[in-house]
């Protein structure tokens, strides 16, 4: 039965196609198929999320200031909320004022693991990338571009080669190249100013160009 569209068994096939496999009925199939799309899928998704800066997973949040002090320059920690997947920017703020750590915080009680915005700027309204699980709220050129990388790091437990996968890597390495530059023409925030080296370095280098 071929899966509906706007599910994770119609973006599993997708990718199943470009490897010129059978369609996966149900991702909870004991198929090798469908066991490699279960190990792979979410972490493809999110690290799909972190490479750009898709419209559809934009979000906004001022975070509440957790109750431990940082111990460096910028004092406030601002825990992020789960979804959080990367850190944009934050609304008229210089880039050597913020900066991303990941941290287990104190939450009712529970130590639970967070990504923490330590700042010296009271209230940021923080502009992040979320994780979307909902398949339908996609944008198409993600779904596209998700389904040749999904197929990239299937390939190999479906019995193609490392250069049958590095292929398919590359193609979606290129469907990201035309993905990211018709998003950026639907944004309407001006390109920002480029980081100091200082400022770069403590946050990966995250590339902005879109």
């Amino acid at each position: 039965m071929t899966a509906l569209g706007g599910t994770e068994e119609y973006v599993a096939n997708l990718a199943m196609g470009h490897l010129g496999q059978r369609e996966i009925a149900s991702l909870q199939d004991n198929s090798t198929r469908a066991r490699a799309v279960r190990q792979f899928f979410a972490i493809a998704r999110d690290a799909t999320l972190r490479l750009k800066w898709w419209n559809f997973a934009t979000a906004w949040h001022t975070p509440a200031a957790d109750a431990q002090p940082g111990n460096g320059p910028l004092t406030i920690r601002y825990p992020m909320p789960p979804d959080c997947i990367r850190v944009r920017f934050i609304e008229n703020a210089p880039d050597d004022s913020w900066a991303v750590e990941n941290a287990v915080i104190n939450q009712g009680g529970v130590a639970v693991e967070a990504t923490i915005v330590a700042s010296s700027i009271v209230a940021p309204n923080v502009c992040y990338t979320r994780r979307v699980e909902l398949v339908r709220l996609w944008d198409v050129l993600f779904l596209e571009q998700f389904g040749y990388e999904l197929a990239a790091c299937c390939a190999r437990k479906c019995g193609k080669s490392a250069s049958y996968a590095e292929n398919l890597r590359g193609i979606a390495a290129d469907k990201l190249k035309v993905a990211g530059g018709i998003d950026s023409k639907e944004k309407a925030r001006e390109t920002p100013r480029a980081e100091t080296g200082w400022a770069a370095a403590r946050r990966g280098r995250f590339n902005r160009t879109r």
